[in-house]
């Protein structure tokens, strides 16, 4: 294996620890509620796919982090599993399993969530950013019924 070869694998692992980094932090900004930090995570042209709703740009984010998503959840918990990240230069795409336990505000009832995330990013300024995030919902559930009786729930 040449030098160049070598530093193009170590760059390559960069990236995907930067993905994993930059995906976890979504993660603890979307579940404490820091709107504002969360909006420095997407590209100007970003989308959003929220799985019941879709987004695009700034101020669309705006209006699900700050508007749409605490009038349906009060409380969430993300956690990231089974991780698949594809660098290819400045471009990349990354799938996750999603668990959130969540309060769904309105009744405040407890349920279970899971979704795939399936995003593809881009490094700008040499730090990578959501381009296209979209989560898949598998299900919603209240906790006391669980996925197997209630898989749906909106």
């Amino acid at each position: 294996m040449t030098l160049e070869e070598l530093e193009a694998r170590v760059r390559r692992l960069e990236d995907i620890e930067a993905i994993k980094k930059l995906t976890a932090t979504f993660t603890y900004l979307i579940d404490d509620r820091d709107w504002q930090s969360l909006l420095e995570l997407f590209t100007e042209d970003c989308k959003y796919d929220a799985g019941i709703a879709q987004y695009e740009g700034r101020e669309g984010l705006i209006k699900f982090f700050r508007d749409d998503l605490p009038a349906g959840f009060s409380f969430s918990a993300h956690m990231l599993h089974n991780t698949v990240i594809d660098v290819n230069d400045d471009r990349a795409t990354g799938r996750w399993y999603v668990e959130i336990p969540a309060t769904r505000a309105q009744e405040n009832r407890a349920l279970w969530v899971l979704t795939k995330y399936e995003n593809e990013y881009v490094k700008v300024g040499g730090e990578w950013r959501f381009k296209n995030f979209v989560s898949n919902i598998v299900y919603i559930t209240p906790f006391d019924e669980g996925w197997a009786k209630t898989k749906r729930y909106v």
